[in-house]
């Protein structure tokens, strides 16, 4: 929630809506009664009146402002969604197909399969999304990169990378690579 940025601005406009509200009620005391024409109470009314017409304006620029806000949201979703959906078009697309192939077809080698995920690199790159390991790759057990299938895989154990994890370029980890101590039982190779 708070690496939104949309939900850091919302939070930056209403500290600004009650800090012009806060500044609007200091600035616009009387700074003296003596010197008014008309009577204290007639001056107090006018005053509050003042005020309370700047705080009803306030509100409806903060009421406006959060408005624009989820529309600038909604818009950032929208055009997202609709980037990623161009990047993965084209295994979304065919990826049905290959499934009902593949089902209709057990024998079909696996290896013409590969070009369908070549947008997903693609797609990691401009994220600028790593891998954690290789699949298959042997590797120290690093719990703060791995989640192994046993708990008693001890760190620095050699273990072999059976699903890739991803990190960001700054090193945040999306998911952990998925290791055990052995590789899969491949069949009819």
């Amino acid at each position: 929630m708070f690496d939104n940025p949309n939900f850091l601005v919302l939070v930056l406009v209403n500290l600004l809506v009650v800090a012009g509200i806060a500044i609007a009620l200091r600035y616009s005391q009387p700074t003296g009664w003596e010197s008014s024409q008309e009577s204290p109470r007639s001056d107090r009314s006018n005053d509050l009146q003042d005020r309370s017409q700047e705080v009803a304006a306030l509100k409806q620029e903060c009421l406006n402002l959060r408005e624009q806000m989820q529309q600038q949201s909604d818009r950032l979703l929208a055009e997202h969604r609709e980037t990623t959906f161009q990047a993965l078009q084209s295994l979304l697309t065919q990826y049905p197909s290959v499934r009902q192939m593949a089902q209709a077809k057990p024998d079909l080698p696996a290896k013409n399969l590969v070009a369908l995920f070549t947008p997903l690199d693609n797609l990691m790159q401009n994220w600028e999304y790593g891998s954690i390991g290789e699949a298959w790759q042997q590797v120290a057990f690093d719990p703060q990169l791995h989640q192994s299938d046993r708990d008693d895989i001890a760190p620095g154990e050699m273990v072999y990378v059976r699903f890739v994890g991803y990190k960001t370029q700054g090193d945040l980890i999306l998911v952990p690579a998925k290791v055990s101590r052995t590789l899969p039982k491949v069949t009819g190779a």
